[in-house]
């Protein structure tokens, strides 16, 4: 699926290279100021910190109390805890990094690392307060019943099947010796995090381009354009849709949207799992399903609570 998506896209960018120079140029733009201004500091940081923290083995310490409830109720080990936590709170693809590097240094179970994929990768929510409902959609007073919806109702689902299928866990064997904090270690860490978040930039200003042409194309309606600049990257969705649909039609459809986070958001996925025995079909799916309970959610509020939005 990867391969097959990764050629349509090459293909398409050939095209638009030709024949739209100026929107290319434009779209570009976008991209690199999303990526420098927003993504860089905003993952740079916490992927320097995390990434210390899993090397050095300090989440089994730094999670000890919360984890011996998770483990004994749950089934939920404090690595994945972590992830759990990480993957809800600092945005796509936090989760999945976190979980591939868990994996490599092997202080994760599969089997639970691949329940957990689908759902502790998420948008952040400082996206959503600020880009989202403050910026766009103009309705900060929103957050509580947006969180509910995106954070919440995966959180329970998530609990729920580790807490009837997560008894199949075998527990990571504890290393006798960890690496020590260090200037190496440091280097190692900042030079990791860097290297993915060129990769991830890449993605952005790749997808920021074909959202720009999406928006562009001569005698398409503004409500198919949004629909498309939404499902391939959901920062230069969220505008299209705000323009597009008044509120609160826009806040309907966009949280599904932001439940499923985008094309660009599966593909940045997708480069931080590489050599993993993590399922990108099985994420995507996974995504899906979630975006469409949310939906049917929201369905259900507006027939039983209309003035709910």
């Amino acid at each position: 699926m990867k391969s097959f998506f990764s050629s349509l896209l090459g293909a398409t960018l050939f095209v638009i290279l030709l024949f739209f120079p100026g929107l290319v140029f434009e779209g570009a733009k976008m991209g690199l100021n999303l990526w420098f201004f927003t993504l860089v500091p905003t993952l740079l940081p916490f992927m320097v910190f995390s990434n210390i923290l899993i090397q050095s083995r300090l989440i089994e310490h730094l999670l000890f109390l919360p984890g011996l409830f998770t483990r004994k109720y749950l089934h939920l080990s404090p690595a994945g805890l972590y992830a759990f936590l990480c993957g809800f709170f600092f945005g796509y693809p936090s989760g999945a990094k976190i979980l591939a590097d868990l994996l490599k240094t092997d202080q994760i179970d599969p089997k639970e690392a691949s329940m957990l994929f689908g759902f502790c990768n998420n948008v952040s929510p400082a996206f959503l307060i600020t880009y989202f409902l403050t910026l766009h959609l103009k309705h900060p007073e929103k957050a509580g019943i947006t969180v509910s919806f995106l954070y919440i109702i995966p959180a329970f689902v998530c609990l729920m099947a580790f807490f009837f299928c997560g008894s199949s866990f075998s527990l990571r064997e504890k290393k006798t010796s960890s690496p020590v904090l260090s200037l190496a270690l440091l280097d190692a860490c900042l030079q990791d995090a860097l290297s993915v978040l060129l990769k991830l930039g890449g993605y952005i200003i790749l997808f920021s381009v074909l959202s720009n042409v999406i928006t562009h194309i001569p005698r398409m309606r503004a409500e198919s354009a949004a629909f498309f600049s939404c499902f391939l990257e959901i920062t230069g969705g969220i505008p299209a849709v705000t323009a597009a649909f008044a509120y609160p039609q826009s806040y309907v459809i966009l949280l599904p949207f932001l439940a499923f986070g985008g094309l660009c958001s599966f593909m940045q996925t997708g480069s931080v799992i590489k050599d993993t025995p993590l399922s990108l079909r099985s994420y995507f799916f996974t995504k899906i399903l979630l975006a469409l309970l949310i939906f049917l959610c929201e369905i259900l509020c507006i027939t039983l609570l209309p003035g709910l939005f």
